[in-house]
């Protein structure tokens, strides 16, 4: 008997910590989550290499647009985001865009593109906001829909339609 009661109780324990485990691991999943869903207060410079850091653009819809001048999936999307900026800019979307480039050629497709929005510029301070703000594949271009109050809305890989970006944008800025 004693031996069954020992395997008893090693049973209990070792379920016991099992379920402790499993809570602990969900609560910390929960707040990951959680904390996941607040833009971090990251900082990027613009194209004269001046810093600006996101809580520049608290109380607007912030979208931010991760993009390269040799990434043709960017280019084509920029057009709807100069549209998008025109547009909904009066209402209180902002769009930055930023680019992991070099000044040169972000400035020639600026000119060239009209580009109506603000340009950050880097290279490993790209890809460190690209992971901070939830990328997942590392691929260009890589949007995220900024709330007014900082939560993150939405993000997305590869370029947006006209549809998906209106889809994004409708119903979050005042009329």
């Amino acid at each position: 008997m004693k031996r069954r009661e020992l395997f008893a109780v090693l049973a209990l324990c070792l379920l016991s910590a099992a379920a402790g485990f499993g809570a602990w691991r969900w609560w910390q999943v929960q707040q990951a989550a959680e904390l996941a869903q607040q833009r971090p207060d990251l900082e990027f410079r613009d194209l004269d290499g001046k810093p600006h850091k996101l809580s520049e653009w608290d109380g607007k819809l912030l979208l931010l647009n991760f993009w390269a001048t040799w990434c043709t999936p960017c280019l084509k999307e920029i057009p709807l985001l100069v549209e998008a900026q025109r547009e909904f800019g009066p209402r209180g979307l902002q769009i930055v865009g930023l680019a992991m480039d070099q000044r040169d050629p972000v400035e020639a497709f600026r000119t060239r593109l009209g580009i109506n929005y603000p340009i950050m510029l880097g290279e490993v301070d790209i890809i460190s906001g690209m992971d901070a703000l939830g990328d997942e594949l590392g691929a260009f271009p890589f949007s995220v829909l900024i709330a007014p109050d900082g939560r993150i809305l939405d993000r997305t890989s590869g370029g947006l339609s006209r549809e998906e970006l209106r889809d994004w944008i409708d119903g979050k800025l005042p009329m």
